[in-house]
């Protein structure tokens, strides 16, 4: 086990707070050591107040137990948080490295890693390194990161806006850089408060998507803190941040997200509603993918939203689902059915409904079959134009893929440069691996490109020779389709649908009853 001496030191000009400084250098230097397997701290040095260039090394107390306790063997590494901490007299604290060296100690910073000096280039590079450690609003800016990165991590606010149903209030405690200021913190403002448990109920317990909140918070009169109308990408916002639990996150120099740890005083909605909003976010992404509804109902899902109405009173049919239970033997399962509802059956005001709720199922599938009977006899040029798109998308979808595909070329070939270069080090041994290894792995990124290039040629092949669909065989590609290819081609063809009991009833655009009138065999 290695015996750690740790230094701080914090100067009184051009640093950040003197009160301050000296535990994040604490923490900083424990949290490396805590890091490294076979290393104990021993014994912690601090020095206030102190100028690395105003003060030698000989009349600096710390560094006069250090060098006694270097000559009585008591540790084995000295760690700073950079090595500035030693001094910046570039004619003095080489020697300082030198001597704990030469007894034995190693010398090592938090920021800058092992500090050697054993040969002449050594000397030299050490030299330089502390002759240019003066320049001190670099090192200043590492340590007010590591700073604002303690007091992220602690829970204390760091500036900018507060999310929406906070508001900041200032704490009783001084702050880190500026006396005359006060640290910050987050607290619960009340109004908005309210509006984030409303968000997040409509869209748990309603099922509604962004757009359809967006409209309800604004109809209710909620408007943002300029006093503008609210967007969609706020509510996403809302419905995927955890603060709203307690658990607020912050972006650290490093480009990495984080989290403070949980501040149950922040919690405006609990963990099984925010785990809940975040399940269905997750499906509804997935289904966007993969088509794949099962799990979350989706009034979307019906083929013929916003195109079917009633036939009895002419209203628009809302979509509608209910889970239906099934169980065989021990095993249950649970399916979600999609209907077309009538908004206006309500007893007899509108009058006499024979049916008011419709399955998706049965219906969609009979205004298919109607709309596919007259598409195939009638009218080629839609057919035609469905072609179109369909080898549009199928094109579309190769050329990313090719994008793709040349990107990884590059950086393909840009990896073979760099192994062949390896190669010619490792015969002069001066690299890690062996001609052997750098051989095999050249040979295998050669496969690889290899495989690219092939993929990429048939891509471009398929794109060239792509030929439109045969009216004759559109039929089974049109059900091969994805939803959003059929429902474009439907909104040029369909004005409206009406249901009624066992029939649907298709009004179809004047452009295309123009079309139907000329074919006689419609």
């Amino acid at each position: 086990m290695k015996r750690v001496w740790c230094l701080y030191r914090v100067s009184t000009k051009k640093q950040v707070n003197t009160d301050d400084d000296l535990p994040m250098q604490k923490n900083a230097c424990r949290n490396f050591v805590e890091k490294m397997a076979d290393w104990e701290i021993t014994n912690e040095l601090s020095e206030k107040g102190v100028s690395g260039w105003s003060k030698k090394g000989n009349q600096r107390d710390a560094l006069k137990v250090i060098r006694e306790g270097a000559r009585n063997r008591e540790f084995d590494v000295l760690l700073v948080f950079m090595f500035d901490r030693l001094g910046r007299r570039e004619d003095e604290t080489p020697m300082v490295v030198s001597f704990l060296n030469e007894n034995g100690v190693e010398v090592w910073s938090v920021q800058e890693g092992r500090r050697n000096i054993e040969s002449h280039n050594d000397k030299l590079m050490n030299y330089l390194s502390f002759w240019l450690s003066d320049n001190e609003s670099h090192k200043t800016s590492i340590r007010v990161r590591e700073s604002k990165k303690q007091l992220s991590s602690q829970g204390y606010f760091q500036g900018g806006t507060p999310p929406i149903g906070y508001k900041i209030y200032e704490t009783a405690e001084l702050h880190w850089k500026n006396k005359d200021r006060r640290k910050k913190e987050l607290m619960i403002e009340e109004k908005e408060s309210e509006l984030i448990k409303i968000i997040f109920s409509l869209y748990i317990n309603r099922h509604m998507g962004y757009r359809k909140i967006v409209d309800y918070i604004n109809s209710k009169g909620f408007r943002t803190r300029d006093g503008k109308l609210f967007g969609v990408s706020t509510v996403q916002r809302i419905v995927g941040n955890p603060i709203y639990t307690g658990r607020k996150r912050y972006k650290s120099f490093d480009g990495k997200m984080h989290e403070q740890p949980h501040n149950e005083k922040l919690r405006i909605i609990s963990d099984e509603a925010f785990n809940q909003a975040q399940d269905i976010k997750n499906k509804r992404r997935l289904c966007m993918t993969q088509q794949d509804k099962e799990g979350i109902p989706l009034t979307g899902k019906l083929m013929f939203s916003g195109l079917a109405h009633c036939r009895y009173c002419g209203a628009k049919l809302s979509g509608n689902y209910l889970y239906r239970k099934q169980r065989k033997g021990e095993k249950e399962t649970t399916t979600v059915i999609y209907r077309y509802k009538c908004p206006l059956n309500k007893g007899n005001i509108s009058g006499h409904h024979a049916c008011s709720i419709w399955g998706a199922k049965k219906y969609d599938n009979l205004i298919l079959q109607q709309v596919k009977q007259i598409l195939k006899l009638s009218a080629v040029h839609f057919l035609e134009e469905f072609s179109v798109n369909l080898r549009k998308n199928k094109e579309r979808c190769n050329e990313n893929n090719i994008l793709m595909l040349e990107r990884e070329e590059r950086d393909g070939y840009k990896k073979l440069k760099n192994l062949h270069e390896e190669i010619a080090r490792s015969l002069d041994g001066e690299s890690m691996f062996t001609p052997l290894q750098l051989s095999q792995a050249i040979k295998g990124l050669e496969e690889k490109i290899k495989e690219n290039q092939k993929n990429r040629s048939l891509l471009k092949s398929e794109n060239d020779n792509g030929k439109l669909i045969n009216p004759q065989d559109w039929d089974a590609l049109f059900d091969e389709a994805d939803d959003d290819l059929k429902k474009a081609l439907f909104s040029k063809i369909i004005d409206k649908i009406f249901l009624a009991k066992e029939a649907v009833f298709i009004d179809f655009t004047v452009q295309f009853e123009k079309l139907i009138l000329y074919n006689p065999e419609v």
